[in-house]
């Protein structure tokens, strides 16, 4: 599945790509509002004020950018492989573990990609898919905050410190 399985932390590029997704997402938690606003307008043909505007399309690039530095994050798991999982690490826990990242890493090509279909061809069915995977993604990320948790403090593994930025990592 990987070309290297023997490395013992992220690449710089994936501990990059990971907090970038986190702030993307922020992003497009305050201003997703504006969305709604923009593609009503939008397609009912109605003015709208320069803020929706500029916050509607700065919805549609925080979108594409989830987008692609989730495919590039993947990528480069694939192609520079990811650190052993920790020894001792119970059996249910790993296997939520890979299912949540299934989930998450499925959710963010996902959403943005049906977000961009919507967009480019203005069909409301779309959207509204998109739109569900919201609440599902909010889950995902909590099940996600609440294991790397688990990993330092009741498992007590270094998994949560070999994605912090600014600590050793690889090339």
């Amino acid at each position: 599945m990987s070309l290297d399985n023997s490395r013992t932390h992220w690449t710089r590029l994936n501990v990059f790509l990971h907090w970038t997704i986190v702030v993307l997402i922020i992003g497009q938690w305050i201003e997703g509002e504006f969305m709604v606003d923009f593609w009503d307008g939008t397609l009912e043909g109605h003015a709208l004020d320069q803020l929706t505007v500029v916050l509607g399309y700065t919805h549609i690039v925080l979108g594409t950018l989830v987008l692609v530095a989730a495919a590039v994050r993947l990528l480069d798991r694939f192609v520079n492989g990811r650190p052993p999982h920790a020894e001792g690490e119970p059996t249910w826990a790993l296997t939520l573990s890979k299912v949540t990242h299934v989930l998450l890493y499925a959710v963010l090509l996902v959403m943005p990609a049906l977000g961009l279909a919507a967009w480019f061809t203005g069909n409301d069915d779309l959207a509204g898919y998109h739109t569900l995977l919201w609440n599902p993604l909010l889950a995902l990320i909590g099940l996600h905050i609440l294991g790397a948790l688990a990993q330092h403090f009741w498992f007590k593994t270094g998994a949560l410190k070999r994605m912090l930025p600014g600590i050793r990592h690889a090339s």
